[in-house]
């Protein structure tokens, strides 16, 4: 009788889908370039959320945000309504890990069905001592079979260089340095896992970026000098534009024999969603999801590509002091993508053809209304369909107050 894998979920923050794959990168990465060789690519992948927090939980429990609960990256915790894809491995006997940083903090409950859940603060990457302790954690204590989530901070803002990787040699910008680096340190991470493993690569949602070193100097310069008022270029949280909601996801089976429904080098090239990871992993474990999730299983169209016909909700929450009345919503087609504000309709709608614009430089709501129209009716018959909206499980004030300094450590308080 085959043995159940090991899974690692890699969750890279910030990680952009044209960062990993396609042509015109920087970055030097022979790591995750081997994980995408010897597995399954899906390089239309959609993020449900462009800030972490919901991002995980959507991941985790293979529903939107408005089922699961967590509508912000501060103060709201995971419904206990929803069911874990974590909690379903613990209970068919896996072993079940977490080491997490950000805003992925235990008060959220996103903690639930692990075994272990370590939580970081501050600045600990593979390259310091937790990176030392965790690769010690991973060959001694992760018992077999286990279900493993490793969330990585390195290309997160101010983003994470080692000295020998500061060179355009290793990338045209910060962040393409950032993930050389990181890449190099996880081909330790990668050998220590035992055969029999599958491994996610994944990006929670993916990062607004100025492409150059002079444009980027150009642009703190202006923000040191003119503050707030100089427009964010960099970053993610504020809208759902694809350069936030494009991430990768990559199947890839570490085994001394190949995995029959993931051929090597395959690449699904249809819009896939962040709540399809929760069935497909199960399936590719031969275990059944659970009925009441938004989510649906990537594994027939893994081997062959076959038509899904898949189409994704999204939303921006911006930041956590932000007015609610800039909440962006939207619905994301093969074709098409439609963003709107729903608490403050003096926002124009957005619509983008992006077979056509791929750059969402050009709004055609004025002149296909009827496809924005179209769009709408998806997102609302999506949130009056039979999953129960969920208004939220609130953080307690002393709660608040305690994580209040952290987030601000983070970045994301001013």
């Amino acid at each position: 009788m085959t043995p159940p894998p090991n899974i690692l979920v890699l969750l890279i923050d910030c990680l952009r889908a044209d960062a990993l794959f396609g042509q015109g990168r920087g970055c030097h990465t022979p790591t995750l370039d081997r994980l995408v060789g010897s597995g399954v690519s899906c390089t239309q992948a959609v993020a449900s959320a462009s800030s972490t927090t919901p991002c995980v939980a959507s991941l985790l429990t293979g529903t939107y945000s408005f089922v699961h609960g967590i509508r912000s990256i501060f103060g709201l915790k995971l419904s206990p309504q929803v069911s874990s894809l974590v909690e379903v491995f613990r209970a068919h006997g896996y072993h079940t890990y977490a080491e997490v940083s950000g805003p992925l903090f235990p008060e959220t409950r996103l903690d639930r069905g692990f075994d272990t859940y370590h939580f970081r603060d501050g600045p600990a990457y593979l390259s310091t001592d937790w990176g030392t302790d965790f690769r010690h954690r991973l060959q001694t204590a992760y018992h077999q079979p286990w279900f493993g989530f490793l969330h990585l901070w390195e290309l997160h803002h101010h983003r994470h260089i080692l000295p020998r990787f500061r060179s355009r040699a290793y990338g045209r910008n910060r962040y393409e340095r950032a993930l050389s680096c990181l890449d190099d340190q996880l081909a330790s991470v990668i050998d220590l896992l035992p055969p029999n493993t599958l491994v996610v690569v994944h990006g929670d949602h993916g990062e607004k970026l100025v492409k150059t070193d002079l444009g980027y100097r150009t642009y703190r310069l202006l923000r040191d000098v003119f503050g707030a008022s100089i427009a964010k270029r960099e970053g993610h949280e504020m809208d759902v534009y694809e350069d936030l909601i494009r991430v990768p996801l990559v199947f890839s089976f570490l085994g001394p024999a190949a995995h029959p429904q993931l051929p090597a080098g395959q690449t699904v090239t249809q819009p896939v969603r962040q709540i399809d990871v929760l069935p497909t992993l199960l399936e590719l474990a031969g275990l059944t999801p659970p009925d009441a999730i938004h989510g649906r299983s990537l594994v027939p169209a893994l081997a062959t590509d076959t038509p899904l016909g898949l189409e994704a909700y999204l939303e921006a929450f911006l930041r956590i002091h932000s007015d609610p009345r800039d909440r962006r919503v939207g619905w994301r087609t093969a074709e098409w993508k439609y963003i709107y504000a729903p608490e403050n309709p003096e926002l124009p709608e957005e619509l983008y053809q992006l077979t056509a614009d791929p750059g969402e430089r050009h709004n055609l709501i004025e002149t296909q209304p009827e496809v924005g129209r179209r769009l709408r009716q998806q997102i609302e018959r999506l949130q009056n369909g039979p999953l129960a909206a969920n208004p939220g499980q609130h953080m307690s004030a002393d709660e608040r107050r305690a994580l209040e300094k952290r987030m601000a450590d983070l970045g994301y308080l001013s």
